[in-house]
């Protein structure tokens, strides 16, 4: 089921990407997109465990190429056992370093995260870096689409038991306002 719905995402974007060709440009210094996201996550820690991701996002931009980012996000993901479904959720703060090349615009994100992740029974506090990569496609001078991939990994547990060193991994379709 995940992997149709996410096969959906990528077909609809495709199709916007094709549908749009006027020309504008990225977001400047001092400029402001709220953004959410949705797709396919992966977490990891002992054993894999892939399901949703849902977020949601903020950024300014401090100068044509950095914009500064705060990020929550969320995912859900089946347990195999009756223990009900896994959660992790996550904070971020970090900086996004974009190359502005007409509609398209590439852009790598580095920060931190703070996670909380829950499932069967326990829940556990984690600190550590996040990275991702993606391309983000300009539909209108206030309107973006983006398609991104982001890797966290929770190496400072802060508290909840131990339990080696979980990671997150995710791949999502993001929609995002300039204001």
């Amino acid at each position: 089921m995940p992997g149709r719905l996410f096969q959906g995402l990528l077909i609809a974007t495709l199709a916007i990407f094709v549908a749009a060709s006027s020309p504008v440009h990225a977001a400047g210094a001092g400029e402001k997109q709220v953004a959410a996201a949705l797709g396919g996550a992966l977490t990891g820690g002992g054993d894999l465990n892939p399901g949703m991701q849902a977020g949601v996002e903020a950024a300014l931009g401090l100068t044509d190429t950095w914009a500064g980012r705060a990020a929550v996000s969320g995912s859900w993901q089946p347990s195999p056992g009756s223990d009900g479904p896994r959660h992790v959720t996550a904070l971020t703060l970090g900086g996004t370093y974009s190359l502005d090349v007409l509609r398209w615009v590439p852009f790598l994100d580095l920060g931190f995260s703070l996670a909380d992740l829950r499932g069967n029974g326990a829940s556990s506090q984690r600190l550590g870096p996040q990275v991702g990569l993606g391309v983000e496609y300009l539909l209108s001078r206030r309107w973006t689409l983006a398609a991104l991939a982001r890797f966290d990994y929770f190496a400072l547990r802060l508290a909840g038991p131990a339990s080696g060193q979980p990671w997150w991994a995710s791949a999502a379709i993001r929609v995002g306002r300039v204001f």
